[in-house]
């Protein structure tokens, strides 16, 4: 199961770095009809630009799902892989898409008429383009595993420039073009069956878009709602429901100028095509949902709860129910209840498809670009497609006091434990909800209102040992740990201030809500600082940077602090392998021997000042500092005949670098299976600079004092 579930999930992640840039064209798009539709003709221009900006996004949806999924797939998140994403999607649209495919035949499609325009029509090449989310995606994949394939090969030396991520646009390129000569063969088959299944879909009606909501929400818990949104949502099999409201007019124009059902954006009839009240049905139903359900939801979660609770129960849903009125981002109070009491959970999916199936058969229709909260709502208000959008108001309104009632009823009858109904032998209970209004505040004092929430998530996901692996999206930290025996549930739930989830037995999805970012981060941050296990170790933690050594005594006017460039252990340099370092011909300095269990690491400026060289094999750069004192940072021996593969440059020479700034990043695992020696040496060359080098006492965070002469 594992193996099916992770790579949907991954790919659910990778979904979500494309769906992001969304709410910015609904702003765009929503504030130009807004201004096209109330000012006058010298405000037309203003709306035409804001216009064109959302357009910008929503015409391109493919290529950007190529290169988000590309780079989201992809081992170490690598910009090689998002390139890689963008050439292949316009090898395959330049190859099939309707200018060549005219091309090949000899035709010109725009003065075909009768049968022969029809048979262009179901060929379905009209459909290859920028905006095709279908080939956005099948790219993207395909992109990211010819990266994680590929990118560490290395070609005979006449062609090694072309070698490692120089390599993997250039595969994606030849690679797509093979799938552009399969596609060419099969696309007409396929274009027919998914605008079958898309017109089957449609023609459910207001049946259809229930069993899509109700189904959208039971997926919420595995993560893999984004996969099933972008069928009714994209251009996936001809729905494309967000696009085609988003722009409007052009659809109704589209309409208007429609012929038969495939040219028809909305549903043919049999002598016109309907899209007002059509066009957006598969987004409207959530309105209700979201801005008025739900809330009512959370007021009957408070009311229900034992009044010595209340008040930090009211302080939990208040906020989620605040979150999901303004912006539909609902997993917080969702995951409130969604295990506590599964009853709800499945009420609530099915209230969902209900308010889907009435709005759809009401032709009421609103949309949004990135949820179904207010300011979506107030946006599409002026969409032309908006029909009768008032209406998901008053059903709103009965929406608030149907879940209010219902899940008021249902928690007092069969004694549901919601949130503050916990049994009083709950040692835990109370500090549970304490959590949930202290979350903010930093443990021991500290700067940072997250280093708490991060510090017990790690304990409650068994330790930084126990951690195989933690990333993130829109609201979850998604990890996978060594042994699932060891996950602690309970204080998982007290830091997090909401749920988790295990989609599989060592996958644990952490409920955070829209702060992910910055508890992702914290936990990073600690689990690098610690030497845990990581996918990657970055950017030194301040903790690190900001400890002083104790003074030493040198006579010497001038002293700088060397900080360790990546996590590992100091050494004394005349215990390093390599003759030149050891006997300290290169110069006066330390060594550091990084963690072996970090598959990537950064290394970074021990010390702040000018990037005055990085060596065209990126194994080595040189630092100036501002004392003057010129610091060689050389990653591992005998790695100039590596030519650069395994690293990668993060700054150029020439610039400006702080202390803990990452520098070059370090393929580890590469390097190790290749028995390469990734010992690092910080020396100072410039003999006649250093009057003397003190290691920090305990080989601890800042590793040596170098005084100068």
């Amino acid at each position: 199961m594992d193996k099916i579930m992770e790579p949907l999930q991954r790919l659910g992640k990778a979904l979500m770095g494309a769906v992001a840039v969304m709410p910015l064209a609904a702003l765009m798009m929503g504030i130009g009809y807004w201004i096209s539709s109330v000012g006058g003709d010298n405000t037309v221009i203003f709306g035409d630009l804001l216009l064109k900006t959302g357009a910008a996004v929503l015409d391109n949806l493919g290529v950007i799902f190529a290169i988000a999924i590309a780079y989201g797939l992809s081992r170490d998140n690598s910009g090689a892989a998002a390139l890689a994403g963008f050439v292949g999607f316009a090898t395959l649209v330049n190859l099939i898409g309707p200018e060549a495919i005219a091309g090949y035949r000899g035709i010109e499609p725009t003065e075909l008429t009768g049968d022969e325009a029809l048979r262009w029509a179901e060929s379905g090449w009209d459909a290859i383009g920028y905006g095709n989310v279908l080939f956005g995606i099948m790219i993207g994949i395909l992109a990211a595993w010819i990266y994680n394939r590929f990118y560490q090969t290395q070609l005979p030396d006449a062609f090694a420039f072309f070698s490692g991520r120089r390599l993997v646009p250039i595969l994606s390129s030849i690679f797509s073009a093979v799938v552009a000569g399969i596609m060419y063969i099969i696309w007409p088959l396929v274009y027919s069956a998914l605008f079958s299944f898309g017109a089957w879909i449609q023609g459910l009606g207001a049946v259809g878009a229930g069993l899509y909501g109700f189904a959208n929400r039971l997926l919420i818990p595995t993560g893999l709602h984004h996969a099933l949104n972008s069928v009714f949502w994209f251009d996936v099999m001809g729905i494309d429901d967000i696009r085609k409201f988003q722009e409007g007019p052009a659809t109704i124009d589209a309409a208007a100028a429609a012929t038969d059902a495939l040219s028809c954006p909305g549903v043919w009839d049999g002598t016109t095509c309907e899209v007002l009240g059509v066009v957006g049905q598969y987004q409207a139903g959530f309105f209700p949902i979201m801005m008025f359900g739900l809330p009512g939801a959370a007021l009957a979660i408070y009311l229900r709860a034992k009044t010595k609770r209340r008040k930090a129960v009211g302080a939990l849903m208040m906020a989620a129910a605040v979150a999901s009125f303004f912006t539909g981002v609902t997993e917080p109070l969702e995951f409130s209840f969604m295990f506590l009491a599964p009853l709800l959970y499945l009420v609530h999916a099915i209230l969902t498809g209900i308010s889907m199936a009435i709005a759809s058969a009401m032709g009421w229709t609103a949309g949004f670009g990135f949820s179904a909260g207010a300011v979506d709502f107030l946006l599409s208000s002026q969409n032309p497609l908006a029909n009768q959008w008032w209406m998901l108001l008053v059903m709103g309104v009965i929406y608030f006091f149907a879940y209010l009632g219902i899940f008021y009823f249902l928690i007092g009858v069969f004694s549901i434990k919601t949130p503050g109904r916990e049994d009083d032998d709950d040692a835990d209970a109370g500090a549970d909800f304490d959590a949930f209004t202290d979350i903010a505040k930093p443990a021991g004092g500290g700067d940072n209102p997250n280093t708490h929430t991060a510090n017990e998530i790690i304990q409650g996901l068994g330790g930084k040992a126990n951690i195989d692996s933690i990333d993130y999206c829109s609201t979850r930290l998604r990890t996978h740990v060594h042994d699932a025996s060891l996950v602690d549930e309970p204080r998982i739930r007290k830091a997090a201030a909401s749920s988790l989830v295990r989609p599989t037995k060592q996958s644990i999805q952490v409920i955070v809500g829209t702060k992910v970012q910055f508890v992702y981060d914290e936990v990073a941050r600690l689990l690098a600082q610690s030497g845990a296990e990581a996918d990657l170790i970055g950017e030194r933690p301040a903790s690190e940077l900001d400890q002083d050594v104790a003074p030493v005594s040198t006579g010497v006017a001038t002293a700088v602090e060397l900080s360790k460039p990546t996590v590992g252990t100091v050494i004394p340099l005349e215990n390093v392998a390599d003759e030149a370092f050891s006997s300290k011909s290169v110069g006066e300095g330390f060594a550091l021997v990084p963690v072996e269990t970090a598959s990537v690491f950064d290394v970074c400026a021990p010390a702040s000042g000018q990037l005055s060289m990085v060596f065209k094999t990126n194994h080595a750069f040189s630092i100036t500092t501002s004392a003057g004192l010129d610091v060689l940072v050389h990653i591992g021996f005998d790695t100039v005949n590596l030519h650069g593969e395994g690293f990668t440059r993060l700054v150029e020479a020439g610039q400006h670098v702080e202390a803990g700034q990452p520098v070059i990043r370090v393929d580890a695992r590469a390097l190790r299976a290749r028995g390469v020696d990734l010992t690092i040496a910080v020396v100072m060359p410039t003999k006649q600079q250093v009057a003397a080098v003190s290691l920090a006492q305990g080989l601890g965070s800042v590793a040596a004092e170098v005084a100068m002469k």
